[in-house]
């Protein structure tokens, strides 16, 4: 536990000093540039394609001509990136600050290339592949985002507050995130939920992906995964979160919750379940322990016709 109170208390200190957020953001993003620029990319970012496409075969998501948006965007826009291999979508991606990094992009870009063959894992036809392959090929060459969002129909957009007040109701067939919604302040997921549903047309869908591990285990690999679970609101508020990578700390019961209350149909879950510490602070102890025990969820909601 000292570990954990060390790391967060250090951390800690950035949530009171905004430019030194913005430094430990701008130097994180610079190692992370020339990471994402030249090394291997993660299998995590293969699974979210075969996600997509398994969710499209299945329920038949999108059409082209259809309009999404990608909550989150960060580095790679890859939720949008990806879907647009397939489909003939305009998609808006959306983030509260401007985290792109282009070499990234292209890299991981290239490196999904080969995997998309006919008859491969992702399930492609000729066609699909073919087309993918192609439009691979000459996001490569691009050299600016200008000339990316030119050549595959983006729209970048950028709002500090996170609202989605700008953008017409009923635009939407998708709206879609890889892990961005454990990071959005507790306080506004209820406006947000409510604005995801407001801008989807009826019959659109809403899929997420949420990581609800305590992000310290990423970093510190001897500490639970769900070590946050022993913490009380005060003393978690206190002494642990920060502005650097806060953490809202919402469970699974709790996310199904607010997009029920939000209007939405769940209709595909898929998760995986972690250990969690013997004992758990009272705000956690009369939750179903499936619930706890849950690390992320992988949720496809519909809006009702």
């Amino acid at each position: 536990m000292m570990k954990y109170v060390l790391s967060a208390a250090a951390l800690k200190c950035f949530s009171a000093a905004p430019p030194m957020r913005r430094l430990y953001r701008e130097l994180g993003n610079l190692v992370g540039n020339r990471r994402r620029g030249t090394g291997r990319m993660p299998a995590h970012y293969v699974e979210r394609v075969r996600k997509m496409l398994r969710a499209q075969s299945e329920y038949k998501l999108l059409r082209d001509g259809d309009q999404i948006m990608e909550l989150g965007t960060g580095w790679l826009h890859w939720e949008a990136l990806t879907t647009r291999l397939f489909f003939d979508v305009h998609s808006v991606v959306f983030d509260v600050w401007d985290n792109r990094q282009l070499n990234g992009l292209k890299n991981y870009a290239v490196q999904l290339g080969p995997m998309l063959k006919q008859g491969g894992d992702l399930g492609l036809s000729a066609a699909e592949a073919t087309r993918a392959q192609r439009l691979i090929e000459k996001i490569a060459k691009v050299s600016s985002f200008e000339e990316l969002y030119e050549l595959l129909g983006f729209e970048y957009a950028i709002e500090s507050s996170g609202s989605l007040a700008r953008f017409p109701s009923e635009r939407f067939q998708l709206v879609v995130s890889g892990g961005v919604l454990e990071h959005v302040d507790r306080e506004a997921l209820p406006l947000l939920a409510n604005e995801m549903f407001r801008v989807l047309k009826p019959g659109g869908w809403a899929m997420h992906s949420i990581d609800i591990q305590d992000h310290l285990s990423y970093y510190d690999r001897t500490v639970s995964k769900k070590e946050y679970l022993m913490f009380s609101e005060p003393m978690w508020k206190y002494f642990f979160q920060n502005r650097v990578q806060y953490i809202n700390r919402v469970q699974r019961n709790e996310w199904l919750e607010l997009f029920r209350a939000a209007g939405f149909e769940l209709v595909d879950e898929d998760g995986w379940r972690v250990n969690i510490p013997a004992k758990v602070a009272k705000r956690y102890a009369k939750m179903d322990r499936r619930d706890l025990e849950c690390g992320g969820l992988k949720v496809l909601f519909k809006k009702p016709v």
